[in-house]
């Protein structure tokens, strides 16, 4: 069977075609394809943004993810806007990589998009070495299939004031200045402010009360006794128990957070504090156990019936009931606080046990309607409780986006009001609206309460107010150690804004309040819904090859992973050997065990205080030793006066070569991990210069990773005598080779 020379062509519709596809007829159609690769959302936002303005200028916009097309119809198309997000360490999204991966291919002909025009527009975050690779490449790989790129590419950035909105804006205009001149209509654009049929058509179906009558017009107005206080969850509002969430959600409903990972459901065992109770940093273990979510899903294998009020504890099975690998991520599924739901169910005038109908708009533009786009297997409940509704689903104590405000505008009744709202949207208006809401981190329920006279219809609300997102964490633990688990470190976010007023992390602070101790009293446990993905960093396949892993903070997390899994190889290594092995396996064992794996691993940690704030101190005194140990600090052991069996554990425990630890307040000059670095140059030479070696960084993503990067280049620059131009191609081959992985968030 001979292969079509062009895999673009159809075999269906073009057999015995090979080559690009004949030259299509100019025509008049408006329809407009916009195609995006989404992460974690905010590309599929802009690809909707497009969707809705091209709607102004009279286009029929068809969105759809890069996957979800059929890319074998791409040389028939004659205009593309590509949305395209980087993620990981320069990677193209979920839901991008099949496209991506066949766009690459080497027998495609390089004419085969000739009568394709086409722009890009890419986000991404300057704080990662390589910047809007994916877009940048796909660009460059269209025009090297003969397409043409009728508008600049834009790059959107994370890192900027106002965000991808940015370079969003004004490469929007002159998007929609040069379409309507390649392809004009004879229509005038429609106003601005059109305002598009809601997604959801939902009500309230029973009222508890009389005086709730006035909720069956559907009008999500504030209620005049609302106060005008933040409705943002603290845990200072949050005195009533938290909801044991998922216990009642049905097994269709729980995998409805995702269509494209498992949810399983997570018990939280153990919750404890790793900081001093006096620190200002409240940094969370928590411990994730899923022996009986492994019974949950035997029984709805059974055709149980899917409701998980009555489990029972059951032992671990001889298979785990989990599996990842060090350097993955959890992802978690929050719920809004209980205490801050019913302020804001009271505020929107609905009784917590008043029973609301949704339904999905057959009117609304199909673009808005397909909810696999978004990675949801279905829709909101067609019949569910406003408090399961605000609590479970609707991310009311989110942040607005722009189009939030477009559609309030069009309710607003107050003249002074509605002028606000407009300016907000408008060019102009886009830094008042960026320190008013981004900046302060205002809430959809607080923008409302500001803006009251907005009588945003419950159908709008609904529609509105996106979905609550998962919030990822490295994996803290290894399964070989703790098998069924999952553990995470976490710090529970708590900042003032610009104005004083108090924000809380919505997932972090409700997790913090899951005490497995107070629920254990109570007859309680704590389900969470969760989901594994894959993370940016893999140790490498050859053991002999050394690794320094640099994790200031909670970036330490994914380290502890990896280094545990190397610890119980080594353990079992030693007892191996211990058994007795054959001369032939004990050499092997030697050669991936204790003897090739020596000076292999270095990790450095950085933090502000060693007595306040040493993440998993124990556990690093006994992967290390305290002779292979740098954190400024005393050493309270005595070798010397140690039993000669406490020794051999020690030594057997022992799985790092070298920890190095910063704290910044401990010392009159402040001390980071990057000068940590420096101290070591030898160390970092060996590892990447001499011994084809790994560096993997993760932490926050404000200033330290440039710090880092700027040390690992100047130290290979002076030790490796080199120039600063090759000091900098030294590190883009690291960068290519993924001998340098960093995984940050903001």
């Amino acid at each position: 069977q001979q292969r079509s020379q062009n895999p673009m062509d159809d075999s269906k519709h073009q057999a015995g075609k090979t080559g690009a596809p004949s030259p299509v007829a100019p025509s008049t159609s408006r329809r407009l394809l916009i195609l995006y690769g989404s992460q974690t959302g905010c590309a599929c936002d802009v690809a909707q943004r497009v969707a809705r303005e091209s709607l102004r200028y009279h286009f029929e916009p068809d969105l759809k993810t890069m996957d979800s097309y059929n890319r074998t119809n791409l040389p028939s198309e004659e205009l593309v806007v590509f949305i395209a997000s980087t993620t990981g360490q320069a990677e193209a999204p979920a839901n991008m990589q099949k496209f991506w991966r066949f766009l690459r291919r080497k027998d495609i002909p390089r004419s085969s998009l000739k009568t394709l025009k086409f722009t890009v527009f890419g986000l991404g975050d300057s704080s990662y070495p390589v910047y809007n690779a994916v877009a940048r490449r796909l660009h460059q790989r269209l025009l090297d299939l003969g397409a043409e790129a009728f508008h600049p590419r834009g790059l959107g950035d994370d890192q900027d004031n106002l965000g991808y909105d940015e370079k969003l804006n004004p490469w929007l205009d002159g998007l929609w200045a040069k379409l309507n001149k390649m392809i004009p209509s004879s229509l005038k654009p429609l106003p601005r402010g059109r305002l598009l049929p809601p997604v959801y058509v939902a009500k309230v179906v029973t009222v508890k009360t009389a005086k709730k009558q006035k909720r069956l017009d559907g009008k999500a107005s504030l209620s005049s006794s609302s106060s005008s206080s933040s409705t943002t969850p603290s845990s200072s509002s949050c005195s009533a128990s938290p909801l044991p969430l998922c216990r009642t959600l049905s097994s269709k409903q729980l995998q409805s957070f995702s269509n494209r990972k498992e949810i399983l459901l997570g018990e939280i065992i153990e919750n404890r504090r790793l900081t001093a109770a006096d620190h200002s940093q409240d940094v969370r273990h928590i411990v994730f156990d899923f022996a009986n979510d492994r019974r949950r899903r035997q029984q709805q294998k059974g055709g149980g019936g899917g409701r998980y009020d009555d489990l029972e504890d059951v032992s671990h099975p001889a298979v785990a009931a989990i599996s990842f690998e060090p350097g993955d991520v959890l992802d978690v599924y929050p719920q809004n606080h209980r205490g801050g739901v019913l302020k804001a169910l009271e505020q929107l005038g609905l009784d917590p046990n008043d029973m609301i109908s949704i339904a999905v708009n057959e009117e609304a533009p199909r673009f808005l309607r397909d909810f696999s786009a978004e990675g949801l297997s279905s829709t909101l409940p067609s019949l569910i409780s406003a408090i399961d509704l605000f609590t479970i689903y609707l991310d009311v104590f989110g942040t607005p986006g722009r189009y939030f405000f477009e559609v309030l505008a069009h309710f607003a009744s107050d003249e002074m009001q509605k002028e606000k709202l407009e300016e907000f949207v408008s060019a102009e208006g886009q830094l008042d609206l960026y320190v008013y809401n981004q900046r302060e981190k205002r809430t959809y329920l607080e923008v409302l309460q500001d803006f009251k006279s907005a009588e945003l219809p419950l159908s709008y609300l609904i529609s509105h107010i996106p979905r609550i997102k998962a919030r990822q964490f490295s994996i803290a633990s290894s399964c070989l150690k703790y098998p069924n688990q999952a553990h995470i470190c976490m710090a529970v976010v708590s900042y003032k804004t610009p104005f004083k007023r108090q924000k809380e992390g919505i997932c972090s602070s409700w997790l913090a309040s899951l005490d497995p101790k107070e629920g254990k009293e109570e007859g309680t446990k704590f389900l969470v819904p969760v989901s594994f993905s894959k993370g940016s960093f893999r140790m490498p396949a050859d053991l002999t090859k050394p690794v320094i892993m640099v994790g200031p903070g909670t970036g330490i997390a994914p380290f502890m992973s990896m280094c545990q899994q190397r610890q119980q190889h080594l353990l079992l290594h030693s007892k191996t050997r211990r058994n007795g092995v054959g001369s032939c396996d004990k050499e092997k064992g030697d050669a991936a065990g204790r003897g090739s794996s020596s000076n292999n691993i270095y990790v450095f940690f950085g933090n502000r205080y060693r007595k306040k704030d040493f993440l998993y101190e124990k556990e690093w005194n006994q992967m290390c030793g305290a002779h292979n140990r740098d954190d400024d600090g005393d050493d309270d052991g005595n070798k010397s006066q140690k039993k000669e069996v406490e020794v051999e554990e020690e030594e057997e425990q022992r799985t790092i070569s070298g920890f190095y630890a910063a704290f910044s307040r401990d010392t009159e000059k402040k001390v980071y991990v990057q000068h940590k670095l420096a101290e070591q140059k030898e160390i970092i030479w060996e590892v990447l210069g001499k011994r084809q070696g790994h560096f993997m960084l993760a932490g926050n993503a404000q200033k330290m990773p440039n710090d880092v990067r700027n040390q690992v280049r100047e130290i290979v620059r002076v030790m490796g005598k080199m120039t600063e131009k090759e000091a900098k191609l030294f590190m883009l081959r690291l960068d290519s080779k993924r001998r340098y992985v960093q995984e940050t968030w903001a």
